[in-house]
């Protein structure tokens, strides 16, 4: 992923502050990078005046569980610092002396704290969820609509009937899918914030896409919908949401109708658009024409939501997650337009993030981490948060990692 403008000609400046214990001036210092990093690296201990001890077991004198753990770990970090993408920072007092070095990755100098998201385990568990939604098909052998007991799973992402009398079954033309954003950076390639699709075999060739969510590289948001396999439907705002505020946004469906909708928190902007989509994006195809098929042996389809795409994004996609702080994240298809906007409960979530995850420059990264470390307290970390490496002679903590690639990142 590139970010088009975000962090331009970022360097680590030597800035000075008070720590909240025993009154120690310390400040950031140099910035080491490639062979001199390296060096520096096998020398560490060496290299620290430390005064900052990880926390132990009195007994086994064992550091208490930590992200990190001892330093060398097999004579390097967890991932393995590459000298060519990371960078340290020198943590220094006020006599120059190093007290430890922080890792960074070298062209993204900020970290993310908070939690990652959650789904519902019901709407992951297709074959043991509880089956408490009623749902009824169509049997074609009794010409008869039987009802029947599914679970979330198979409730949500929906289904499709044989029969053209009665089609569809569960919910899969309804979607609504919100969440606080605040974006730093407008990105050179469009995001996929949500996505469901057609469940579709995997030699079928034909276009899945329905209810794609995007944020556009321009900061605008749009949702787009297949009609036929050369072409789609599609519903775009007008203006991109702002930069540096938070903002609500929300898109939903309900049959054809189409709305996205934000509202920036501090009420300086807010857009809310909508469309009637084409009625061909409601057709979920029965037969691959791909493939020979007879009646018996048509493919039912359903309306799947694309939970690895969404873990992708807000779990594993660590770039994301260090230029895009999100909060109060949620999929339902029943809710309407704003609702959740200032009323977030969890519970009403299959898919959701409740606290969210916030981006931090390094420099402020390494402050409020040193606070915690001597002791003090800091509104944004906790020492959980902080990936930890020390001499396991000593106890004393020679370094500390923030790269985006970190332990304690995934």
């Amino acid at each position: 992923m590139k970010i088009s403008k975000f962090l331009a000609g970022f360097l680590i400046a030597t800035i000075g502050f008070s720590a909240n214990a025993n009154e120690i001036e310390v400040k950031v210092g140099e910035s080491l990078s490639g062979k001199k990093a390296q060096e520096v690296l096998k020398n560490l201990s060496q290299e620290i005046k430390s005064i900052l001890k990880a926390l132990q077991n009195p007994k086994t004198r064992v550091a208490n569980s930590i992200k990190g753990g001892e330093y060398p770990y097999y004579n390097d970090v967890i991932p393995p610092f590459n000298s060519t993408t990371d960078s340290l920072a020198a943590l220094k007092d006020s006599h120059g002396n190093t007290i430890l070095f922080v890792a960074y990755t070298t062209n993204v100098p900020v970290a993310t704290i908070g939690e990652k998201a959650t789904i519902n385990p019901e709407l992951k568990d297709r074959e043991t969820g509880e089956k408490t939604y009623y749902i009824q098909e169509w049997n074609s052998k009794t010409n008869k609509l039987e009802g029947r007991y599914v679970n979330a799973y198979e409730y949500y992402n929906g289904g499709h009937n044989f029969n053209a009398a009665y089609t569809e079954w569960g919910m899969p033309h309804s979607n609504s899918f919100g969440m606080w954003i605040k974006l730093n950076a407008y990105f050179s390639n469009h995001i996929t914030l949500f996505s469901r699709n057609e469940s579709y075999s995997e030699d079928g060739g034909y276009r899945s896409d329905y209810f794609n969510f995007w944020l556009l590289s321009n900061g605008q948001l749009s949702v787009t919908s297949k009609i036929t396999d050369y072409s789609v439907d599609s519903l775009t705002t007008t203006k991109p949401i702002p930069l540096g505020k938070w903002v609500y946004i929300q898109a939903t469906q309900n049959a054809l109708s189409y709305q996205i909708g934000w509202k920036t928190q501090d009420g300086s902007d807010e857009e809310l658009v909508s469309k009637v989509f084409d009625k061909a994006t409601l057709n979920i195809r029965d037969c691959d024409p791909n493939l020979y098929c007879t009646k018996k042996e048509n493919i039912q389809r359903n309306r799947v939501f694309d939970l690895r795409s969404f873990v992708d994004v807000y779990v594993n996609n660590i770039e994301f997650r260090n230029y895009i702080n999100i909060k109060e994240v949620f999929y339902n298809p029943d809710i309407r337009m704003f609702a959740l906007m200032n009323a977030y409960n969890p519970s009403q979530t299959l898919i959701g993030v409740s606290n969210g995850f916030t981006t931090y420059p390094i420099n402020t990264i390494i402050q409020e981490s040193y606070n915690i470390l001597t002791g003090g307290t800091s509104s944004i970390l906790k020492y959980e948060d902080i990936d930890i490496y020390y001499d396991p002679n000593t106890g004393n903590i020679v370094l500390l990692d923030w790269r985006i690639n970190r332990m304690g990142a995934k």
